[in-house]
Parts: structure tokens; sequence; C-alpha cells
């Protein structure tokens, strides 16, 4: 299930994004993603390295027609994941062209 960016307005009248309330159902291909050097010493520094970082690449296929932001979640395995960083986006043929996202889970 995806959760795309949605821009709302908060109690006191400001403009925020958030991820959605609804979530739209989206096939994907999910695998494993090294995690950042920097990321994981600060973890290790805060707290002794008792709490990880989980990152995993996200790919939908060609006919998916949404872009994710910055504050979209994706629903997979029963937890939500964050997206972490802008689209990769892979330009070639018209066959190889495609996008991916990096998800994360703290």
């Amino acid at each position: 299930m995806v959760y795309l960016e949605e821009v709302t307005t908060d109690a006191d009248g400001n403009t925020i994004t958030r991820a959605s309330e609804t979530g739209i159902p989206a096939r994907a291909r999910i695998w494993p993603q090294n995690q950042s050097g920097t990321s994981a010493r600060r973890a290790e520094q805060s707290d002794g390295g008792f709490s990880t970082e989980q990152f995993y690449a996200v790919r939908f296929p060609r006919s998916w027609p949404h872009v994710l932001g910055a504050q979209s979640q994706i629903e997979w395995r029963g937890q939500r994941w964050s997206v972490f960083g802008d689209p990769i986006r892979y330009n070639g043929s018209a066959r190889t062209r495609h996008t991916h996202y990096q998800i994360t889970r703290r």
C-alpha cells in the first residue's frame, strides 16, 4: 500500500505536507540496500548500537503514474516505511528507463 504525499493545513493555518491517510494498492519490486556509513556511525555513537536502520530500494512498474514525495510512505510487511531522499531516475531507452526510491524504517 502506498500513501502519497499530500498538502494540507495544520491547526495554526500553516501549509504542511504529510502522508495521505488513504493508501493506494500497488505492486512493486523491493530489494535490500546498503545503509549509508554516516548514519550507521551516528546511530552507534548515540545509542551504543542498540537501534538499527534498514534501507530498501523500491521500483514500481513503468505504468505507475505517481511520483512519491519526501513525505510519502509505503506499507510493506505490516510496517510503515518512509521515503528517503529524492527519486533516483535512470534515463535510457524507453524500455530501460525507470525510477526507483529508497525507503527506510528506523
